[in-house]
């Protein structure tokens, strides 16, 4: 009786820990959050855009407010083509000279 109680104890304490036993170990934690992280390289200088006072018309009031909002310009695309031909990156370049008064 004594053999055949052990043998039931050992036998549901394996089936019990067997799976503990097969667990992964336990993963050490990454590296710390940083709360402040170090600031982003200084983005290149932005293009000044040409003086609206040697256009005339719509040109002049697409030169004054690429001069009043650079940030907005330099956001946004150009889509004449002026990246391959002219290496422009944004529409701010198209500002900084003649080219974008058509």
């Amino acid at each position: 009786m004594w053999k055949t109680l052990t043998c039931v104890m050992l036998l549901l304490l394996m089936i019990g820990l067997g799976p503990m036993l097969r667990a992964e170990p336990p993963q050490k934690p990454g590296p710390p959050a940083v709360a402040n992280p170090a600031p982003a390289p200084a983005a290149t200088a932005l293009p000044t855009p040409l003086a609206a006072e040697l256009f005339e018309g719509r040109a002049r009031e697409a030169y004054a407010a690429a001069r009043e909002i650079p940030d907005v310009f330099a956001g946004l695309a150009c889509y004449c083509g002026c990246n391959k031909s002219l290496g422009h990156r944004h529409l701010l370049d198209c500002f900084a000279d003649d080219h974008g008064a058509g």
